[in-house]
């Protein structure tokens, strides 16, 4: 017998070798192989998330009012530092801002961690050029106003995470927000891609642009005569919107104090929308409702005389008073010298039910259907509930919550011959691929006056701006002007009315034939005068004289 020589026992081994391989892979292969591809795959197979910058914010003539600029922030990895001693040491040199708390972060177990956000293109290619370990550079967003505080408080602003926070940013964050794709890389053992699924453009994951309805220019001299308007009274804050009667496009929304969206700061009370959030009670410009039910019933006859009470009227549950101490009106004087007693009186004809549906017919609370959170609905009691005394304060514009929205629309409808439009800040979306768009109005137009109510209300609101009326200052050379003031006490500390705290207001349209411009402005505690027709209706008539010309 031949015995074995030592190469074919090597042979022999090695093949034995190979045959348990084999078989120790076709176990492997059997029993572990879905989760050994599993592990494959996470250790080779990412996700990778693509998007893009939120889409750009414009004025109804494609001025930009926001957008989005690129900026480099620095992020650590540091389970991937072998030396972060030395990263640290280079880093503080590059990028002195870094605190002690942020070098630390570079000695933790985390897989990642922020340390500079936005910073300036010099410093990025500084740090990238040192090519650190662990460190990395990542292109971020940046929102950018580029008409600083013009319209802030209605743009809102975005975080510095990109949380859309108040105003249109928030309001229509279902159009400006990017879109978001997902795909999937291969990669290698240093984490760089070998193969990587179908990936979109860019530009096709930008958010669409919002188009507003708001002129720019118009909007800057409204906040300018605003901004004036408040110093010169040393008041407290002061709103005013600019409108076009027919569309109920909104071509200004100013807010004063301006704020930066910009700098947000941390004040954000400052950020109230006071033209569309804040209500009050209306005072005297709501007694156009009380006058547009009386005439669309047939309950007023222009020429009679009504009985003022000289100015003061005891009922024994409530004493009315008058500034004018007059007698006998006619109902154009009553609204001309703005008469609370012969407002009353007309209220009377009408009643509560019925003076309530004129009320709710005008909108009030109600939210107008701007789309914004900030809207406020106000609030009006069921007439059930009205006292004698409620329903006297109501038929002069005390004992209901309003905002200055819903009066602008009540007089808009006056203006465009009895019928209500929906008021609109919005004019249209542009996607990313160019096509076009319009918002559905959320309202559709209703009349809710007959022409010919609406006709004499205005003949009598042009009286109010002639020369012996309370809003003459609000009359414009060569153009008839149709109006009405307002001087709104405020409740005090004492949680009585307070005759140093007013709203003085003025609310009116031009020209008053063919209107093309309505508009309210309201000045907030004015001191010293504090009567509508002396402290907004100067405002009012230089920022409509400023809009005829823009628009």
């Amino acid at each position: 017998m031949k015995l074995p020589t030592r190469l074919s026992i090597v042979a022999g081994l090695l093949g034995l070798g190979l045959l348990i391989g084999a078989v120790k892979a076709s176990i492997l292969q059997l029993a572990r192989g879905s989760a050994l591809k599993e592990l494959a795959e996470r250790q080779y197979l990412r996700s990778i998330r693509y998007s893009h910058f939120r889409g750009d914010i414009a004025d109804r003539k494609g001025r930009l009012l926001a957008t989005s600029v690129a900026l480099h922030s620095v992020y650590a990895e540091p389970r991937k530092m072998n030396h972060p001693d030395r990263v640290a040491r280079a880093l503080k040199s590059a990028l002195p801002s870094l605190t002690k708390i942020d070098l630390e972060r570079l000695f933790s177990d985390r897989s990642f961690s922020w340390l500079a956000r936005r910073i300036d293109p010099n410093t990025s290619a500084e740090i990238a050029d040192l090519k650190l370990e662990g460190i990395g550079i990542s292109e971020e967003e940046q929102r950018f106003y580029p008409n600083h505080a013009l319209l802030g408080q209605t743009l809102g602003f975005v975080s510095i995470d990109g949380e859309s926070l108040g105003g249109i940013e928030h309001a229509f964050e279902r159009y400006l927000k990017p879109k978001v794709w997902n795909t999937l890389t291969y990669q290698d053992a240093r984490a760089k891609s070998i193969r990587t699924y179908v990936a979109p453009h860019q530009e096709d994951l930008r958010g669409d642009q919002i188009t507003l309805t708001i002129d720019r220019n118009i909007q800057y001299e409204t906040e300018e005569i605003l901004k004036e308007t408040v110093k010169n009274h040393h008041a407290k804050a002061g709103w005013a919107i600019v409108m076009k009667p027919k569309t109920g496009e909104i071509l200004a929304l100013a807010n004063v104090p301006l704020v930066n969206p910009n700098r947000p700061g941390k004040n954000l009370s400052l950020w109230r929308n006071n033209a569309i959030s804040r209500t009050g009670e209306p005072g005297s410009t709501f007694k156009m409702v009380t006058f547009s039910a009386a005439m669309d019933l047939g309950l007023l006859q222009p020429d009679e005389k009504i009985n003022c009470e000289k100015g003061v009227w005891d009922l024994g549950y409530i004493t009315i008073r008058d500034v004018s101490k007059r007698e006998w009106l006619t109902p154009g004087e009553i609204f001309k010298y703005s008469s609370n007693i012969g407002t009353f009186k007309l209220a009377q004809r009408v009643g509560k039910e019925r003076l309530y549906e004129m009320i709710r017919q005008f909108g009030y609370g109600e939210l107008p259907g701007l789309n914004m959170a900030e809207e406020a609905k106000g609030y009006v009691s069921k007439p059930e509930t009205w006292a004698s005394s409620r329903f006297a304060n109501l038929s002069f514009g005390y004992g209901l919550m309003a905002s200055s929205l819903q009066v602008v629309n009540m007089v808009n409808t006056i203006a465009n011959g009895g019928v209500r439009v929906a008021p609109q800040i919005l004019k249209e979306i542009k996607k990313s691929n160019g096509e076009t768009y319009h918002p559905l109005l959320s309202n559709p137009s209703v009349r809710i006056l007959k022409p010919e109510t609406a006709k004499l209300l205005t003949h009598y609101m042009i009286q109010d701006t002639e020369s012996d009326g309370s809003g003459k200052r609000a009359a414009i050379e060569g153009i008839r002007v149709a109006g009405k003031t307002g001087t709104t006490e405020k409740l005090g500390a004492s949680g009585r009315y307070a005759k140093n705290l007013n709203i003085s207001s003025f609310v009116g349209f031009a020209p008053a034939e063919h209107p093309e411009i309505v508009a309210l402005v309201a000045i907030d505690e004015p001191k010293g005068i504090a009567y509508g027709g002396y402290v907004a209706a100067p405002a009012w008539k230089r920022i409509v004289e400023a809009a005829l010309l823009q628009i």
